[in-house]
């Protein structure tokens, strides 16, 4: 009985640790306008969400991103890895879903600043 407990801890404590798939589009105001899509996998641990999406376009692995969700809340650190900048800090809002379904659960963040916007939505749940 001991080790079946010790093994249903062991797995939830993995579950909420996995990663997810998310999906990102971000839109910059310069010069011009600039859209980026990606997608990945963001490990969540606590109230934390993070990790590094790949470009749609050319696949490679671009866009790191660190948010903080606090309730309905949510702060993030975005950075275009390719450009080696420090990043930027974004705030904005994080919904979830009240009755997810088996197969439908969806979640997404919206987060801004002055010059940029960023959207994500996961929109199947994890097993």
């Amino acid at each position: 009985m001991i080790r079946l407990l010790i093994l249903c801890s062991v797995l939830i404590a993995a579950s909420a640790e996995a990663a997810q798939e998310w999906e990102l589009i971000s839109v910059t105001r310069g010069p011009t306008w600039e859209v980026n899509e990606a997608k990945g996998a963001l490990k969540q641990n606590g109230k934390v969400l993070e990790g590094v999406l790949k470009d749609k376009t050319d696949g490679k692995a671009d866009y790191q991103i660190r948010i903080e969700l606090n309730g309905r809340q949510a702060q993030a650190t975005f950075r275009f890895i390719s450009e080696n900048d420090k990043g930027t800090t974004l705030t904005g809002i994080y919904k979830k879903t009240a009755k997810p379904t088996k197969t439908h659960c969806p979640e997404q963040i919206q987060l801004m600043n002055s010059f940029q916007y960023i959207g994500l939505a996961r929109d199947a749940c994890e097993p």
